[in-house]
């Protein structure tokens, strides 16, 4: 009996969305140390390791937004714009308004929720696509950034800097002096969402929304009401991104999360999140999130430089996109036979 659980247990890991994740990783992994090798540099380290768990902070937001967002059948493409805008409010809040920090930050938060909001309009009263809403949000948000690095003077700040380092102090902390808080934060978010869209009511219903919208009106599913928490969520995620870009680097400035643009997207697809909505989850994201920041470590360290290493996650985005339309064609293939 026990082995017949034993076996049953072993075919349900090899046969979840996770496992073929998890081997590719190990491949990478076992792949970069032998480049790290031959380039006289060391890649499975403790300290290699930490460092992966600490770049996991800020793109682990994102992908949980969009993640949740992209189940539902929809897409946010303002993510990074938003959260920069969040990062340069922050800047300029402490910089040149001579507010407290927290005050600074409560108003960027508010702001990402007000941007989040206005695609949920968008979206479900105006009828746009999400990603023509997002996308004119994003323009949005960027003009916003523009407008508030702009000095009494006329003049525009590439980038505004402050200083407060108790800020750099608490982002960068680590328990027991090696593993980043920050990164355990992200892992008990994954966590909370990840049973929230398996257990909950409200996750059920986020499910049929996305996979099938029809029934779910049919079943008295207030889409709407999920579509707007899910907006929201997604920019304030964003946000709490661009805050933690603003502590690190005591600055804010346009550019400050675009080096994240499609990370938390192409994590949640990857993930096995189908970009067709209703179906995947955050623990496929997570481990997808894992392979993207071993890939970009990996490139680091290879010697490899950041156009390159983008390049490669676009290829990466590209793949897992076309694999998933490839696995829903073949699905409703078998459902029409």
């Amino acid at each position: 009996m026990k082995e017949a659980a034993k076996v049953s247990g072993v075919k349900k890991i090899v046969r979840s969305k996770a496992f073929p994740l998890i081997i590719l990783l190990l491949i990478l992994i076992a792949l970069f140390t032998v480049i790290a090798v031959l380039n006289d540099a060391r890649f499975f380290t403790k300290t290699t390791f930490f460092r992966i768990l600490e770049d996991l902070a800020i793109p682990g937001f994102m992908t949980i937004g969009a993640g949740c967002l992209i189940v539902s059948g929809a897409i946010d493409l303002s993510q990074a714009t938003v959260g920069g805008l969040a990062a340069v409010v922050v800047a300029v809040g402490s910089a040149w308004w001579d507010l407290p920090w927290y005050v600074s930050a409560i108003l960027a938060i508010a702001i990402t929720a007000a941007f989040g909001l206005c695609s949920a309009i968008l979206v479900n009263e105006l009828k746009f696509q999400p990603f023509i809403a997002t996308m004119a949000m994003s323009t949005i948000a960027n003009a916003a950034i523009l407008l508030v690095q702009t000095q009494p003077n006329g003049m525009i700040s590439g980038i505004v800097s402050f200083n407060n380092q108790a800020l750099v102090n608490a982002v960068t902390y680590k328990v027991f002096g090696q593993i980043s808080a920050l990164a355990l934060i992200i892992i008990v978010l994954f966590v909370i969402y990840g049973l929230m869209l398996a257990k909950s009511k409200f996750g059920r219903s986020l499910y049929l929304v996305g996979g099938n919208p029809n029934a779910a009106r049919l079943a008295g599913v207030n889409s709407k009401g999920i579509s707007y928490a899910l907006f929201i969520n997604c920019s304030v995620l964003s946000g709490f991104g661009g805050l933690i870009y603003a502590f690190r680097t005591q600055s804010g400035a346009s550019w400050a999360l675009t080096g994240y643009q499609f990370t938390g997207m192409t994590a949640a697809i990857l993930g096995g999140i189908s970009f067709g909505g209703g179906a995947g989850g955050l623990g496929g994201a997570f481990v997808a999130l894992l392979i993207l920041r071993t890939f970009g470590m990996g490139m680091t360290i290879g010697g490899a430089g950041p156009y390159l290493t983008n390049v490669l996650q676009g290829v990466l985005l590209l793949a897992a996109l076309s694999f998933d339309y490839y696995s829903l064609r073949k699905q409703q293939k078998r459902v029409g036979a």
